[in-house]
Parts: C-alpha cells; structure tokens; sequence
C-alpha cells in the first residue's frame, strides 16, 4: 500500500506530533510512504505581509493544492493519512484529495473540524455552541487565544470549508476512544465513517519502577485549561506532599507567582523535559496526575505513566474515564474541584500498596492493549476499509 502521511505540526512539540511520527515510522516498516509536513513556526519567522497570507491560508491554502497535486500524481497514493491540517495546510487538503480521488483518513487528536478552538472549551468550561455549523458565538467570546482576529480567521475557514462540505469528502475518522466517537456522531458525521483506535506507544522504551517514588508528577504543557492550577491549589492543601510540574506554557508566571503568594515549598517547576529525563522523572515518581478542564481526545501521558508502573490520578471529564480504571489503574476527581483531588491524592499517598498494585496494573493494561505491537493491524484494516468504501467507487 503507498500512503501519504499529512501533518501540520504545533508551535510546541505535543502528542499529536509524537503519534504523527511513530505511525509513520511505523507503517513505512510494511508499505511505500511519504510525507508532507508543515510546522507552525513557519508563521514566527515570517514577514509582516507573510503573516497575512498564511493567515488567509487557513481558510484556503493554494500552496497546499499546488503541492499536494504535484504530489499526488508523482507518488499515487492509495490512501491519505492525515493528523493535523491547522493552521497551514488548511482543509484545503480535502478538497484536493477528493478531486484527485484519493480517499482520506482523519485522526481526531483535537475537534477543530467543528469548533474553532479546537478544544469545545472556553471561558473555563466546556462548550458546543459552534458543534453544528453556526459560528458566530466563537467570535462573540473570542474562543481562540482570546482573540476577535483569530476567532474570526478560525471561524470564517470552518464555515466557509463547511460550505463546500470538506467533512463529507473526509472517507473515515479515526477516533481515539468512544467518548470522541460520540462526539463526532453529534457533530453529524455519519456514524459508518468512525473508526475507534486507541493510541498505542512502545512499552519496550520504558522500564516500569513499581511503588516508592519522591515525589507526585504533573506532566504535560503548563496551561490553565490543562488543570494546572487547581493541582497548585490542591497541593497547596498538602504541604507535606511534594508535587513537580514537568513542561512549559503559558500559565507558568501565573503558578509561580502563586508558589510566591503563598510561600509553598512543596510545588516546583522544573521546565520541559524530554528523552531519558522525562523518563527519569516518570520512574521516580509516586504516581501523576492529569487534571484537564476540556475535552481531551485521549491522553498519552497516562500510557507513559502506565508503562512507566506508575498510577494516574485523571479528571472525570472527556476521554480520560475511558483509559483510566478507578481502583484499578489509578483514581478520577471532579474536574475543576481542588477539594477533591486533594482528598484523592492524599488517599492515594497514604496507600503504598495501592500506588504498587494500581502500578502493576497500568503497566499490565498497557501491555495488553496499548502496545505499539498492536496499532499497524488496526490501522491497516482501516485503510482496507475506506479504500474499499471511497464515495466514487
């Protein structure tokens, strides 16, 4: 099979782009691929007049068509497998895939196809008011980066992709659990489209280090709709649990003028982490938390927790009760409630044999379900199943 890997990759490095990466890596052990990759930093060296026209891309990318069709007819594909096509790709991309007859394949790291920011999240709580097609509201609450400019940029590409039906030329989504495929059928995408395959990761790459640890782990970008500072404020109730925060983002001076305020000892901020010291930490960790606000899609950091041998303290909100078992693998909280995280990790810290058992059983699920061992026979019978069922066949 000769497949077209498609990504457009983040400012900074995140899960999509790992996955995007490792799949590639992967499926070009069996078949013939090739990539075409945009990186989101191309817009920060850009010149003024630059910016503009990459902005309009967004919502229509010419350079995209050009090379996609100069692409299309040097490698004939059989398939696209696409992750991210935001903000420079564009879905654009569709639309030139539907017209060259190549079926496509769309992995749902996020819900930028119907929401504008991505996330069905704003002013601190979930929201679907943009889910079926009327745009207006994002722009009235400045739902991407806080922003008319941008909300409206993101707002005016999906209403006027939606127009031309880009979502109808998109031959199958992948979805990551059945929270996001339940999503996406509300979203009125059909439901024979929707494909559920979990993301997997390499366990080879992890040794697992059961019970003990220094310390409870956050890990992940530093950004308040990540949870960020309702694990500040629950730790903040435990002085006497240590707690290290391993990333970057743009909530950092807010958690760290809160540590000032209050004179916290037991919160620190280590910065980005990646390799072997991301791997360091995760092994001498207790167990980690993943407190997100909005609708994750999946959560990786809870697999590298598990094959780590580590429990997950999770959210109870989107994807994360579907990969997480309470009293299993790890516990789930109110999303937004300090109290009750506190309460959990507190009970969690005081049971060493559970942090060891609930340890020993992540490491065991991700084994069993998660491995990467598993993912290219999924993804295969997929591909398989889109060719077959292209609309012009």
């Amino acid at each position: 099979m000769r497949i077209l890997s498609v990504h457009n990759q983040f400012r900074q490095y995140a899960g999509s782009d790992i996955v995007a990466s490792a799949d590639e890596q992967l499926l070009a052990e069996h078949n013939e691929v090739t990539s075409y990759v945009r990186n989101s930093n191309e817009i920060a060296s850009a010149s003024a007049a630059g910016k503009a026209l990459l902005a309009l891309d967004t919502i229509y990318s010419r350079r995209t068509v050009r090379e996609i069709t100069e692409l299309v007819e040097r490698f004939r594909p059989d398939i696209a497998y696409v992750h991210n096509v935001f903000p420079l790709i564009s879905p654009s991309l569709y639309h030139v895939l539907d017209r060259l007859r190549v079926p496509s394949v769309h992995v749902i790291h996020d819900f930028r196809l119907w929401c504008p920011n991505s996330r069905f999240y704003v002013n601190n709580q979930p929201c679907r008011d943009c889910q079926l097609g009327n745009y207006w509201p994002a722009i009235e609450k400045r739902c991407v980066q806080d922003s008319t400019a941008y909300s409206a940029l993101y707002a005016g590409s999906l209403y006027v992709n939606r127009k031309l039906d880009f979502t109808g030329k998109i031959g199958g989504y992948i979805c990551l659990t059945e929270f996001a495929k339940q999503l996406l059928v509300e979203s009125q995408v059909p439901e024979e489209k929707i494909h559920v395959c979990p993301n997997h990761i390499d366990t080879s790459k992890f040794t697992p280090q059961y019970g003990g640890g220094e310390y409870v782990l956050y890990l992940g970008g530093l950004y308040r709709d990540k949870g960020v500072m309702t694990i500040a404020q629950a730790f903040a109730r435990l002085p006497h649990i240590p707690v290290k925060f391993v990333g970057a983002g743009d909530a950092e001076p807010e958690l760290r003028e809160f540590i000032r305020e209050r004179g916290l000892r037991n919160l620190e901020l280590v910065g980005f982490k990646g390799g072997e010291e991301k791997a360091a930490y995760l092994r001498n960790s207790m167990f980690t938390i993943c407190a997100t606000h909005c609708y994750e899609t999946f959560g990786l950091v809870v697999l590298e927790a598990y094959a780590s041998g580590k429990p997950v303290i999770a959210s109870a909100i989107g994807a994360l009760p579907y990969i997480v078992q309470p009293d299993q693998t790890g516990l789930l909280f109110k999303s937004q409630d300090a109290d009750d995280l506190a309460a959990k990790v507190r009970w969690l810290y005081e049971r060493p044999d559970a942090i060891e058992r609930m340890g020993r059983n992540g490491r065991a699920l991700v084994e069993g379900e998660y491995d990467a061992k598993f993912r290219y026979a999924s993804l295969n019978a997929i591909f398989e199943k889109v060719i077959e069922n292209a609309r012009w066949n």
